[in-house]
């Protein structure tokens, strides 16, 4: 679909600061600075590749952005609402609304006992999703080559299978924007090429995603790529 005029994620002069070893009073603690007035506008239906080093700020940046927590400074905003302002009551319940989908680790995500078409439609019951739920969790699993896999339970996949079934069920619903961190970093060449061609085909379809990622495969099918370097960008 391509991207519109509507932003779905806003940063201006976005800070975070965090002290390490204590409790931020005299004397006591380090400052770390994870991010340094970013600047950044995305558009929505669009694919934004987070590049950079480890250590640069991408699962920062994106901790902020899907509410789990709060820049020190600067404005934000997601789905038009002013995150750096939440508290953590509002920031769970903007969570909950599917303003955001995060992208964790298969094993924070996925029941082991169900199987991988069961686990995507538990994620799309959960999200409030009507209509018949199964047939977009096949099309979603077909799509990431994992149709032979969909009455397998989780618990005898593979970790790189586990991750593109983690990133069906994240990716069924409508929520305004799709985060992930690294979510090739366990596959192989072959299956890192499936999910940046799934990311790719969620994006024409018209869902807005924000990957941190090392990988070249995504950033090839990205339409934006953006670079840290010690907490600023740096492109």
């Amino acid at each position: 679909m391509g991207r519109s005029d509507q932003l779905v994620v806003e940063c201006s002069g976005v800070t975070r600061r965090y002290v390490i070893g204590g409790r931020g009073s005299a004397g006591s603690g380090s400052e770390v600075l994870a991010l340094q007035d970013v600047d950044l506008e995305v558009p929505a239906g669009l694919l934004l590749a987070l590049a950079g080093p480890s250590g640069s700020g991408k699962s920062t940046l994106l901790a902020l952005l899907g509410a789990l927590d709060r820049p020190t400074s600067g404005a934000l905003r997601v789905d038009g609402v002013d995150v750096a302002t939440l508290g953590r009551r509002e920031r769970r319940a903007f969570r909950r609304r599917r303003a955001v989908s995060m992208l964790p680790l298969p094993a924070d995500n996925l029941l082991l006992d169900l199987t991988g078409r069961e686990n995507v439609v538990a994620a799309g019951h959960h999200r409030g999703l009507l209509g018949d739920v199964r047939s977009r969790a096949d099309e979603l699993l077909a799509e990431m080559e994992l149709d032979a896999f969909a009455d397998r339970p989780c618990a005898l996949m593979s970790g790189g299978e586990q991750q593109r079934i983690a990133l069906a069920a994240s990716l069924i619903g409508s929520s305004a924007v799709v985060l992930a961190d690294e979510p090739t970093g366990a596959l192989d060449r072959a299956g890192a090429a499936t999910v940046a061609a799934a990311l790719r085909g969620a994006v024409e379809r018209g869902a807005s995603i924000v990957v941190a990622t090392h990988d070249p495969n995504i950033e090839a099918v990205a339409d934006m790529v953006v670079r840290l370097d010690h907490g600023r960008r740096v492109l």
